[in-house]
């Protein structure tokens, strides 16, 4: 048997420093570039900073902020669960999405998108989403990831040794008659005696509804708009907007000095400051350039929101921007990452309109916004003495043709944090 050794040549694009810049600067906010920016200047004797009247007006906001600050160390959720998730081996594919979900966690911990929205969005399959949402529920504190609370307490019970059948099927079943006092009708239904229901209940009273509220929250920032969304000569036009960002030139002194070339390490110096200096302006100006392009096809697309308001957003997927433009979906995920745009409508973060569709019965299909603002209206002009079950909504929703089942209307509710019919109903 004869063995030969074949030598393979693997093709491998290289970052280059200022390459891996331009990506940072891309994912930067709009404040984290401005402060770059200002420590840039400070090292670089070519970087020389031109103030207009509004950056001067935000630039003292924020300094504002920040003697009003209270500036203690302490740790953030996120924080914890990205220190937890960094000493684990997994594949960057897997860990971005990771830090993605980690980064999207509301105050209490939970999801704030359904596994089905993060797909959309993130243009990654169910499974893998599974997968991602699976390793955050493993990370401590114990409870971090659910969608609901049932989860959040099941995910903490899980943790522990020896745990009673019955505390486990009170979690998945009647958390709402535990918290109407309903133990006699729950040790009828489970045919045990009133103390197992009641040492069942202390058990679930000493887990933690809210894991995620026992770390600070992070310091409020100060939000300035990237872009402008406004109606010119009848047409809704998307408008870059600088005013946080001062504006760069290159010192003419410190030109001036190197090519004189008094020294050849004077020379040498001068030369890769002003290297850097033309670095970051590129940077910038490649930041505003895939920003507005980003921005004006989204709202391209997003054609109804501007006319008509957020009920309007229509099914969008990074991917499908990221086709569109002919770029890779890391991209418009940096792109749209912490980056804001005044509308008509009030000011809104990009990427938050990115939503997963729902195929209706005539073949459109309709976002998962429009979904939430007919369950928002439509609970909003109940009768407060017979509100609408979940039951009723969702045959309300079939009636006007939106094809939605009801544990996506209970789904969609919870998330909007509106109470049950039974604790909407009027005590009047």
């Amino acid at each position: 048997m004869e063995i030969s050794l074949t030598a393979l040549q693997a093709h491998k694009m290289q970052l280059t420093p200022h390459m891996r810049q331009s990506m940072e600067i891309l994912h930067m906010s709009s404040l984290d570039l401005q402060e770059l920016v200002k420590r840039q200047a400070s090292e670089n004797p070519f970087i020389e900073l031109k103030y207009t009247k509004e950056s001067r007006r935000v630039s003292a906001s924020n300094n504002d902020w920040w003697l009003n600050a209270d500036h203690s160390a302490s740790l953030t959720l996120e924080s914890v669960l990205l220190e937890q998730l960094a000493c684990l081996y997994l594949d960057s594919t897997l860990k971005i999405l990771c830090k993605w979900i980690i980064g999207n966690l509301d105050s209490k911990g939970y999801l704030l998108y359904t596994k089905e929205e993060i797909s959309a969005i993130q243009g990654s399959s169910l499974e893998h989403v599974s997968q991602a949402v699976q390793i955050i529920q493993s990370l401590e504190p114990y409870g971090v990831g659910a969608s609901n609370l049932a989860e959040c307490l099941l995910l903490q019970l899980q943790q522990m040794n020896a745990i009673e059948p019955l505390t486990l099927s009170l979690v998945q079943e009647d958390l709402h008659d535990i918290a109407k006092g309903k133990l006699e009708q729950l040790a009828v239904k489970y045919r045990t005696e009133l103390s197992r229901i009641q040492a069942a209940i202390e058990q679930i009273k000493s887990l933690n509804p809210k894991p995620g509220a026992m770390y600070s929250r992070e310091q409020p920032q100060y939000v300035t708009p990237d872009l402008k969304l406004k109606l010119v000569g009848g047409r809704y036009t998307v408008f870059l907007e600088n005013a946080a960002l001062p504006g760069i030139t290159l010192s003419d002194s410190y030109l001036q000095l190197m090519e004189q070339r008094a020294s050849q390490d004077a020379y040498r110096f001068l030369k890769q400051q002003w290297q850097a200096a033309r670095g970051l302006m590129d940077s910038i100006e490649r930041r505003k350039v895939t920003l507005l392009q980003t921005a004006c096809l989204m709202f391209e697309l997003q054609a109804d929101f501007c006319a008509k308001g957020t009920a309007s957003i229509r099914p969008m997927t990074m991917k499908q921007v990221a086709d569109a433009l002919q770029v890779h979906e890391s991209t418009v995920s940096r792109t749209v990452s912490r980056k804001y745009i005044q509308t008509p409508w009030g000011m809104f973060e990009l990427k938050y309109f990115f939503s997963s569709s729902m195929k209706q019965a005539d073949g459109t299909s309709v976002s998962s916004f429009y979904m939430k603002e007919e369950i928002r209206l439509a609970i909003a002009g109940e009768n407060r003495d017979r509100p609408f079950s979940d039951q009723q909504l969702t045959e309300l929703l079939n009636s006007k043709g939106l094809n939605i089942s009801r544990r996506t209307v209970a789904k969609y509710r919870e998330q909007m944090h509106l109470p049950p019919a039974a604790e909407r109903r009027s005590n009047v």
